[in-house]
């Protein structure tokens, strides 16, 4: 090497010393003279240059370690950073050596790697006990052998029934949760083995395309909503694998060594399209590309059916056969089974979703559209970090140049099966998306090649004077680190919510505490949860759970007061819905709501006892829920009160917030009804806001009582002549 040459390679090395120096002075953790750190500095800069010219002459490559200036550079200590970009600058050392070959234990280890990896952060982030709304459903179902609602997933029931038998420990709502992460963790291996077979195509030497592959798999295995349905019972996971399992079939097919393997993929690829569309039909969308690719890679095959009959049958197979599961189970009355399923008539009206139908391209109109496309620029970023976002929009790019068919894969697909789901009537647009996110996971670890794996630029004697190596190493890295940046900012929110028993702390008590042959009347986020509670763990199953669900035409709280009015006189009803109807009382009862007919004179549910008066209003009772909070939070409360006489329609409860200094820092006020009958009790309900300012500290929740007058508000205190009643302290805890 000529020491022109050798002067980068020495920098390098100057800046690696720099950045080492620099470290461990922070470490000291104590102020220095500012000569010494001078010093100090110069000297690590001269050493770290004569060491780097030296390895250098030695045929060593140091150009990696230049990426450490910028925390060299950096304004302010930052443990974090320091770790970051030093990690940066070994990947990028580790990828810009030039191999030829790698061990064949090589790709089997970073897929295995990649596997445990992805599972071990699933599994320390999946939730930990039965869900609400969906996820509680699938947990019945899977647990019970069911019929979930349309299109039925039967092989994912079959599926998750078998890996609940086989799962030794937990429950079965947190095996089956355990499941989604193992689906999650294949996914995120067939990404990868994909993005290698594609990156090698493009010219990636050996050790490149397996970090082409990591990188794809990092930055969709990161992605918010992919990261969170790995976490919990859905069907959206096997929906990404089936699509994953599709896109690496198809990267055999491309790059088959030989006709016999090309074949093979071709089968893979039946089975894998076969399994996707039997299990949620929306995968025939990015599916029109899948297949589309098959015939512009090889044209032949449309006039060779004797090579792709097999995987055709295979297909049709896989997408069929599980659908009989559906009318054998729902003649054994199966759980959630709706009647007439066992008939042929029902079983196509459930498997082809005949009751959502309206929902499909129901935005797809000029009034509704633009509003929808308008979601597009907080969907993506919701998923990806903007490196990431950027780096795939490259990639798909640099496809468009240099290979066309990859690019009408990828982007076709992602255009399409985004536009469907933007235009779908759901609420779960960024779940319905998951197999968009793929093609975006694909491009990105595909970005770093567009230039050319071994392509340089020749001077005009055809000698080379500019080598891509050192950028090609340093864009492979970038893609690593974004998906670093993205797992980094993500993570912590999974590990908190990983603890989160929200729906068992909500449903359990209404359950264990409903009166002996009671009813309860649930929207669907709540009646899964309830119905999983009883029929697998055979909590409580003199009580009757109902599903109110939504009838075209009808309000839906006219739809919850027409159930109610059905049920028998004198039997107790509650409810997961809070309203308030003409005629009835609606009791805060534990975790749900207990309807009765007026007058109601004296509470059921268990409150805390409270003595108080305000001009002719007996507040008899409250309930404050928690004592722990943090600002940002609310504090929810209810008090009873009953009406002693006329009650003035100008008197108000007010629920305040005291400090340490009895200062109000915070309020909810509740107009009371004056149509109260005396000796009638009525219930409000009370949120208090904490605002985000609100110092740390003990505070004090009290009840008072006001009027309105021609001239502002009038206190009204007790007959002790108190301005309030004090009812419990609350410790509000540091931001977290």
């Amino acid at each position: 090497m000529t020491a022109r040459g050798r002067l980068p390679q020495a920098s390098s090395g100057a800046i690696a010393a720099l950045f080492l120096a620099r470290v461990a002075l922070e470490a000291a953790r104590r102020p220095l003279p500012y000569p010494l750190v001078v010093m100090g500095g110069l000297l690590a800069g001269a050493v770290g240059f004569l060491a780097g010219g030296k390895l250098a002459r030695r045929g060593l490559s140091l150009l990696p370690l230049a990426l450490l200036l910028p925390y060299v550079l950096w304004p302010r200590r930052d443990p974090v950073a320091a770790v970051g970009v030093a990690a940066f600058a070994l990947l990028a050392w580790l990828l810009s050596g030039e191999r030829s070959s790698l061990p064949r234990w090589a790709e089997p280890l970073a897929d295995g790697a990649t596997f445990v990896v992805a599972l071990l952060f699933y599994g320390l982030t999946a939730a930990p006990d039965v869900l609400p709304a969906d996820g509680g459903e699938f947990q019945a179902v899977a647990a019970t052998l069911g019929v979930a609602h349309p299109p039925g997933y039967p092989l994912y029931t079959m599926a998750g029934h078998l890996f609940i038998r086989l799962l030794p420990w937990g429950t079965p709502a947190y095996r089956l949760n355990l499941m989604s992460g193992l689906l999650a963790a294949g996914t995120l291996v067939l990404v990868a083995r994909a993005t290698r077979r594609w990156a090698h195509r493009l010219g990636a030497p050996p050790l490149g395309s397996l970090a082409s592959g990591l990188a794809a798999s990092l930055a969709l295995g990161t992605a918010t909503t992919f990261w969170a349905q790995a976490t919990i019972a859905n069907v959206r996971t096997p929906t990404a694998f089936f699509a994953a399992l599709c896109l690496y079939a198809l990267a055999r097919f491309a790059t088959g060594a030989d006709r016999r393997e090309v074949d093979r993929a071709l089968l893979l690829f039946g089975l894998g399209l076969g399994l996707g569309l039997g299990h949620h039909p929306s995968l025939a969308f990015p599916g029109l590309f899948f297949v589309l690719y098959v015939v512009l890679t090889e044209p032949r095959l449309v006039v060779q059916p004797r090579r792709w009959w097999k995987g055709a049958a295979v297909a049709l197979a896989a997408g069929v056969f599980p659908f009989a599961y559906i009318p054998i189970r729902a003649a054994q009355g199966a759980p959630f089974a709706p009647p007439g399923r066992d008939t042929l008539t029902g079983l196509l009206h459930h498997v082809f979703a005949q009751g959502f139908s309206g929902d499909m391209f129901a935005f797809a109109n000029p009034t509704d559209l633009p509003h929808r496309l308008a979601l597009l620029p907080t969907l993506f970023p919701f998923q990806f970090n903007g490196l990431l976002l950027a780096l795939a929009l490259l990639g798909l790019l640099g496809l468009a140049w240099r290979d066309g068919q990859l690019f009408l894969l990828l982007a076709g697909g992602l255009a399409l099966h985004t536009f469907v789901s933007i235009t779908y009537r759901a609420p779960q647009t960024v779940e319905y998306m998951m197999p968009a996110y793929l093609p975006v996971a694909v491009a990105v670890g595909l970005f770093p090649w567009m230039l050319g794996s071994r392509k340089e630029r020749k001077g005009r004697k055809g000698r080379n004077v500019i080598s891509l190596r050192p950028l090609r190493f340093i864009l492979i890295s970038l893609t690593l680190w974004a998906g670093l940046l993205n797992g980094w900012a993500h993570g912590p929110s999974f590990f908190e919510l990983s603890e989160n028993r929200v729906a068992r702390e909500t449903v359990e008590p209404l359950l264990k505490g409903a009166p002996e042959g009671s009813l309860i009347l649930a929207d669907w986020r709540w009646f899964t949860p309830l119905r999983y509670l009883q029929l697998v763990e055979g909590l409580r199953p003199d009580v009757e759970v109902r599903y109110v669900y939504n009838v075209p035409g009808e309000e839906y709280r006219e739809t919850w007061q027409r159930r109610i009015q059905e049920v028998e006189a004198g039997r107790p009803v509650i409810l997961t819905h809070f309203y308030e109807f003409d005629g009835y009382t609606t009791e805060p009862w534990r975790t749900g709501f207990r309807v009765h007919p007026r007058p109601l004179t004296a509470p059921t549910a268990p409150l805390a006892p409270l003595q108080a008066s305000f001009d002719g209003v007996e507040a008899v009772g409250y309930t404050l829920w928690g004592d722990r909070f943090h600002p940002g939070q609310v504090v929810e409360a209810t008090v009873a009160w009953r009406a002693a006489g006329p009650v003035d329609p100008s008197l108000s409860l007010t629920l305040r917030l005291l400090d340490a200094d009895g200062r109000y820092v915070a309020n909810a006020d509740r107009t009371l009804r004056a149509d109260i009958a005396p000796g009638e009790v009525r219930f409000e309900r009370f949120v208090l806001p904490l605002y985000p300012t609100l110092p740390p500290g003990r505070y004090q929740v009290v009840l008072g009582a006001y009027r309105t007058t021609e001239t502002g508000f009038e206190d009204v205190p007790t007959p002790e002549g108190e301005a309030v009643v004090r009812l419990a302290w609350l410790e509000v805890e540091p931001p977290d």
